[in-house]
């Protein structure tokens, strides 16, 4: 009998188990998980659109100020001597009225790009293209009027000068809308997970 006493009394007294040696758990919840964070989005869009809708806003307004000065200009170039024909008086129109579409068109792009609307980046690109285009057309005007007005003088033998003219201005636009659209881009580029 002294023996099965003993036997219940050593098994009834003891814990088995190892002791949690640090009480403190950091990162778990009440169903012990780890801490999920939620991603911060990025400030690139929010920092080109402010860019881009400063530029369509001044460049814009200049825009307007060109729009009602073309009838000056073209006055300006038939009072030198220079023969401004119906087309090319429709291109100044055409080109000022498309300088002011395509700045609204950038400032609504920085708008939406500061919103994280993947369609801002794809608005402001589609604006640069055009803008490329129509410098493409005012290149081809300024080239031929620059030959008219050295073949006009008489003084200077410059023939090819105006065609000369035109080929800078179009290596111009293609570097200037390569570096535009860069930039137009870079939230697209940076943030392309951030945008909507």
């Amino acid at each position: 009998m002294d023996e099965d006493s003993q036997d219940d009394s050593s098994s009834a007294g003891t814990l088995e188990g190892s002791p949690n040696i640090d009480g403190t758990q950091q990162n778990a919840n009440a169903y012990q998980q780890p801490m999920a964070y939620a991603p911060v989005k990025s400030q690139v869009p929010k920092v080109f659109g402010v860019f881009m809708m400063i530029y369509g806003v001044i460049v814009g307004l200049f825009a307007i100020l060109g729009i009602f000065g073309t009838g000056s200009v073209i006055n300006d170039y038939e009072q030198a001597g220079i023969n401004i024909s119906g087309l090319q008086t429709a291109w100044f129109y055409i080109s000022a009225i498309s300088a002011l579409a395509i700045n609204g068109a950038v400032a609504f792009g920085g708008y939406e790009t500061y919103n994280y609307k993947r369609r801002g980046v794809m608005i402001g690109l589609g604006a640069v293209a055009l803008g490329f285009l129509i410098s493409l057309g005012d290149t081809a005007i300024t080239g031929d009027i620059v030959q008219q007005m050295l073949d006009s003088s008489g003084e200077v033998e410059a023939e090819g000068f105006g065609a000369l003219i035109a080929g800078v201005g179009v290596v111009m636009s293609i570097v200037c809308s390569a570096i535009c659209g860069l930039l137009v881009a870079i939230p697209l580029l940076a943030a392309g997970n951030d945008l909507e």
